[in-house]
């Protein structure tokens, strides 16, 4: 029972009328738009958006600890997905694909066989995802799907060669299974026909295999509002000739795109960038990485994930692919583990609270005019009890999270999708598994904190950069004592601010003014960016946020913004994304406009005129792709919130 005076119970009420009849009738398109992935605006989203609020409603209101949600009414902390709150339900996930795939599974519904070629594989991967999306609330990903595919091309090869052989009558001697495989040249001179017609059914067979994957990637509605499940793909580093089919197909269909030759939104890809493998002209995936390079001139995707970054390079071991750093798409990692399982599949982020850094930095700075220097440890002092409000909100949730009995995430636990699930009965708690995961804290507005403290950004003096890092690392520091405390994997998180970023800047205006490089935005600057509106060139951007990428243990990523047709300057493009390699840049990405006429299909900068076919956007709507906290949307002014839609107006390009 909610311990409320009956005048409460009837505003509460009147409140909760007034939302619902909000959502049902988009009275607020910020609202409808939080999630650019959710069409709040249909049925189902609506549907969606109601149990949403006032599963929200009812965390604040009867769960969560008092002080954590005067924290968030005050608009210093941010409990992301707080609609998951009194559920218990766990964030993002690595899936074990060659685990899933080598024994098969169960949906709930019926058993999976293992397949039996690398069409069924791709199929079959496709329904892992769905199927693991519906058991959490944020991404799903494979961190290896080269070295997981792999083995289905020989299953494809021998069944081309046996039937070649048949048809073309070519005797051969007796070859087991481990013979009967892709790479194997010897084959040339035994049976030269055969083989050669295996292979090239073989090559075909992936790619038709790689665009049906991709197609299902974009078009299987998994969730309410119409959400595609968000899935992110790893790959780049199996050496084998069948991982690198793997690679190449995969690379092959992004860049041939949709039906229509559209980019394709999702799955978001992650080329893994490691010296010896993929690096150097001599490297054995030299070419395919080149090959991403173009692919993702062309479509956004792949990004990059640095292995050879020393926050990564910790954890690898050339003997286990499971060691090698990837990353969800929007950048979340979790690869180190107090526990020992310093490897990625099977486990994931259970929840992450982000902290309001503008808000402190007006209040201890100079940005107010009540004080000529900012207030240092006034503001640490207030940032330390923020990050204890923050943790002590994660641990309540995780302990909601693992009381659940594995029953509550059926496909995770059944399946052994978390590691160590299969071996749980359906009412057993999951709490001893959940401790591998990773409870985070995020930040948001370094820019803007600094120039509330100090009347500059980081990227505009020196000094004020080593204050924002010192910043960030006090708070990596407070999250690995915690950790200790604990015993528990506690990280620190460079937020992706979707809907976040606009929420905390328009009350700190109503609260504190306009404030000029604060909040006269819509939108607070993703974590330790550079602000989306300052000119500088694309290296000085990479060298000011590279430092930041180490302490960020829980994620990170950098982007820059290039100008013109991207697809038109590949060697450009090439070098910007080794330099930031080279800066040890843990995981990188390049934005560049990708306009669509949906009348001649030409693809790159569009005005108001396709320069192509001359037609109008007046009477055609152009597609306009645009990346948001990782994931990329086909038209950002319809489908992105108020906020972010500013700070796409608002990006400079890098030249």
């Amino acid at each position: 029972m909610l311990n409320v005076s009956i005048e409460e119970s009837i505003l509460q009420e009147a409140a909760l009328v007034r939302l619902a009849e909000s959502i049902i009738d988009v009275h607020d398109e910020d609202h409808a738009r939080e999630n650019a992935n959710l069409n709040g605006e249909s049925f189902s989203g609506k549907m969606s958006k109601l149990g949403s609020e006032f599963s929200k409603w009812y965390a604040k209101n009867v769960i969560m600890p008092k002080a954590l949600v005067e924290a968030v009414d005050s608009n210093y902390v941010y409990v992301h997905d707080l609609d998951q709150y009194v559920l218990g339900t766990t964030n993002c996930i690595f899936i074990p694909f060659g685990k899933l795939l080598e024994r098969g599974f169960n949906t709930g519904n019926g058993s999976v066989r293992p397949p039996n070629s690398i069409t069924t594989a791709m199929a079959l991967v496709a329904i892992i995802f769905q199927s693991q999306q519906n058991a959490q609330y944020g991404g799903v990903s494979a961190n290896k799907l080269d070295w997981d595919l792999a083995p289905y091309i020989n299953k494809s090869f021998r069944k081309h060669f046996r039937k070649a052989l048949l048809v073309l009558q070519e005797n051969a001697p007796y070859l087991s299974d481990d013979q009967l495989v892709f790479s194997n040249k010897g084959l040339q001179d035994t049976c030269p026909e055969s083989y050669q017609h295996a292979r090239k059914q073989t090559i075909e067979e992936t790619n038709q295999a790689a665009e049906a994957l991709i197609h299902n990637l974009n078009t299987m509605s998994s969730r309410a509002g119409g959400q595609i499940p968000f899935t992110s793909i790893n790959y780049g580093t199996c050496t084998s000739e069948e991982g690198r089919l793997v690679i190449d197909a995969l690379l092959n269909a992004t860049i041939k795109g949709l039906g229509n030759g559209e980019t394709p939104v999702f799955p978001i890809q992650i080329f893994k960038c490691k010296k010896g493998v993929n690096q150097a002209p001599e490297d054995p995936n030299y070419e395919l990485f080149l090959k991403s390079i173009e692919c993702s001139s062309k479509r956004l995707y792949p990004n990059f994930a640095n292995i050879d970054a020393p926050i990564n390079l910790a954890y690898y071991n050339p003997e286990d692919p499971d060691t090698e750093f990837a990353t969800m798409g929007c950048r979340t990692r979790v690869i180190g583990d107090r526990f020992g399982r310093n490897r990625l599949s099977g486990k994931g982020n259970l929840s992450f609270n982000t902290i309001n850094l503008v808000k402190l930095g007006i209040e201890n700075g100079i940005a107010l005019g009540k004080r000529q220097v900012a207030d240092e440890a006034g503001f640490y002092t207030a940032l330390e009890k923020c990050l204890d409000i923050a943790m002590m909100g994660l641990i309540h949730r995780y302990n909601i999270q693992a009381a659940q009995q594995a029953k509550a995430s059926d496909f995770m636990m059944r399946e052994g999708v978390w590691e160590g699930g299969e071996k749980l009965a359906a009412t057993d708690s999951v709490a001893d598994l959940l401790k591998h995961g990773s409870l985070s804290i995020g930040f948001i507005g370094i820019a803007e904190c600094m120039k509330a403290m100090y009347g500059k950004h980081h990227a505009e003096d020196a000094e004020v950069h080593e204050r924002a890092l010192a910043m960030v690392r006090f708070m990596r520091s407070y999250c690995d004592a915690k950790a200790e405390e604990h015993d528990l994997n506690i990280t620190l998180f460079a937020t992706p601010a979707e809907g976040l970023s606009g929420k905390f800047t328009k009350i700190d205006r109503q609260t504190y003014g306009v404030i000029e490089g604060v909040t006269d935005r819509d939108y607070y600057t993703n974590s330790y960016h550079v602000p989306v509106y300052y000119h500088l060139k694309a290296a000085k951007k990479i060298q000011l946020e590279a430092p930041f990428h180490e302490p960020c243990n829980a994620g990170a990523i950098s982007y820059i913004e290039l100008d013109g047709n991207a697809r038109n300057n590949q060697l450009a493009f090439l070098r910007i994304v080794q330099f930031a390699l080279a800066n040890d840049v843990s995981y990188f990405s390049v934005n560049h406009p990708i306009d669509r006429c949906p009348v001649c299909g030409y693809e790159g900068i569009i005005g108001s005129v396709c320069p192509n076919c001359n037609a109008s956007e007046e009477r055609h709507a152009f597609r306009r792709l645009r990346r948001v906290t990782g994931y990329l949307t086909g038209d950002y002014q319809t489908r992105f919130n108020m906020a972010k839609v500013a700070e796409v107006k608002d990006r400079v390009k890098h030249l």
